[in-house]
């Protein structure tokens, strides 16, 4: 279970189920993994889509 505040969220990489938690932190949407953590404004993307596309990038740079 994620700490307090942090909601979990899995996508699909390269066929793997990627793990991970967000939260929302006035206009920036912030998410982290076991290795890595990235943070953007919002600026307009829903923060559930935002955080799916911050969890991709660090997929991508290996750091879940």
């Amino acid at each position: 279970m994620p700490p307090r505040g942090w909601k979990e969220i899995t996508i699909e990489y390269n066929g793997k189920a990627i793990n991970g938690s967000y939260k929302i932190t006035g206009e920036t949407v912030i998410v982290k993994t076991l290795r890595g953590m990235k943070d953007a404004p919002i600026s307009g993307l829903t923060p559930l889509y935002l955080a799916k596309m911050l969890l991709r990038e660090l997929a991508r740079e290996g750091r879940v």
